[in-house]
């Protein structure tokens, strides 16, 4: 998914958290925990983005510069006053420059991967979480929509007795009967935490200037 897209949806996501009525907390908590992790987000997936392309016209250099080589089948067609294509001979000094130059472009393509696998390895488990937790927060807002619309729907009528067993059934079926509020959900303490931690950085000082 594109990034400009994945912030647009992020947004409406939070505005969502924001306004919905009666939003639990576990929604409002993993609501912020995105935010702060849209920045991050942003920062990897434009770096990995840059390093990628770098790559990729690293590894186009390296094949511009491979040293041509003159066809078996074209050298036995040649004949006596025909210019075929110049081809240069392995003695030739300028093919030698030129394996130097394929040598020189293929180390920087080399290099320009390394850059690039090192940026995904330490950028995946920022990519990891993102996706964990707007999913963790996509899903919570569609339960809550579904259970809001339920509520509509029985709050004039007897059905409303039959509320907690609907919202049982309907909890069991999005989180396929696991429970996203446990204590020891992964998605949960990861969030607890991280939120503890930005709480915890103080904001910077702003000095007025007169």
């Amino acid at each position: 998914m594109r990034a400009d897209a994945r912030v647009i949806k992020v947004w409406c996501l939070a505005l969502l958290v924001v306004s919905f009525p009666g939003c639990a907390t576990s929604l409002k908590r993993e609501g912020r925990c995105l935010a702060s992790l849209t920045p991050e987000f942003l920062h990897a997936t434009e770096e990995l983005a840059s390093l990628e392309a770098a790559w990729r016209r690293s590894l186009l250099k390296s094949e511009d510069s491979f040293p041509a080589s003159k066809p078996r089948h074209l050298a036995e067609l040649d004949g006596p006053g025909i210019s075929a294509r110049p081809f240069l001979s392995d003695s030739d000094p300028l093919k030698s420059g030129s394996t130097n130059r394929h040598k020189e472009a293929r180390h920087a393509a080399l290099e320009a991967y390394a850059r690039l696998f090192e940026a995904r390895l330490r950028h995946q488990p920022t990519l990891d979480w993102y996706g964990r937790v707007y999913d963790r927060l996509q899903t919570r807002l569609e339960e809550e929509q579904i259970l809001s619309d339920v509520q509509l729907v029985l709050f004039t009528g007897p059905g409303l007795l039959f509320y907690p067993i609907i919202r049982w059934n309907i909890h069991s079926v999005m989180w396929d009967g696991s429970d996203p509020d446990a204590d020891s959900d992964s998605i949960t303490l990861y969030c607890t935490d991280r939120l503890a931690k930005v709480a915890a950085v103080p904001e910077p000082i702003s000095v007025e200037t007169e």
